[in-house]
């Protein structure tokens, strides 16, 4: 396995669910929430990882995957806890939904990575698109958020590019009472 193939694996892995250790949005100026940033789809809630509704791939599943998610009309923050081949980790994640690029720390392996995120919609589905780089290569994530089963299931399509290999896969997480 070529070295840039470990790293976007061990990448895949630590963003199969936002791992972030810290959070903060870069300072631009937030605009009002408008009536349509309103009638979008609330995610809010406690959900966990359902594998068998979920398109992973054998190395893309974690063992365990439980989001905690709060949203207001400015931002979307994600609180999760995640266990995997490489361990357990907890992480808190913090979007801004005013089109503007929200600026995280990414822990990978020893190092820390800064992923820029920019929110965007899709009809009633938020479009979070990453970019970070990694041994000097741009990393691109695209993750849809769509509400199904009369929202209680939330199911996110992901699409992974790094170095010009192609990754999708979905993962479905289920509400939690």
């Amino acid at each position: 396995m070529r070295i840039a193939s470990r790293a976007a694996l061990t990448l895949v892995l630590a963003l199969a669910i936002p791992s972030v250790s810290s959070a903060q949005t870069a300072a631009t100026p937030a605009a009002p929430a408008t009536a349509a940033q309103a009638a979008h789809p609330n995610f809010a809630g406690t959900w966990a990882l359902d594998p068998a509704q979920s398109d992973q791939g054998q190395q893309m599943t974690p063992t365990k995957l439980n989001m905690t998610i709060t949203q207001s009309p400015k931002e979307i923050v994600v609180a999760r806890v995640q266990a995997s081949q490489m361990g357990e980790s907890n992480a808190t994640l913090k979007y801004a939904l005013d089109g503007t690029t929200s600026v995280n720390e990414l822990p990978v392996g020893d190092n820390t990575v800064k992923v820029s995120t920019v929110v965007s919609w899709e009809g009633e589905s938020a479009v979070f698109k990453n970019t970070l780089s990694i041994q000097g290569n741009e990393v691109q994530q695209t993750d849809k958020w769509t509400l199904a089963d009369g929202g209680k299931k939330l199911v996110i399509n992901r699409n992974f590019n790094f170095g010009g290999q192609e990754t999708s896969f979905k993962l479905t997480l289920v509400k939690q009472p």
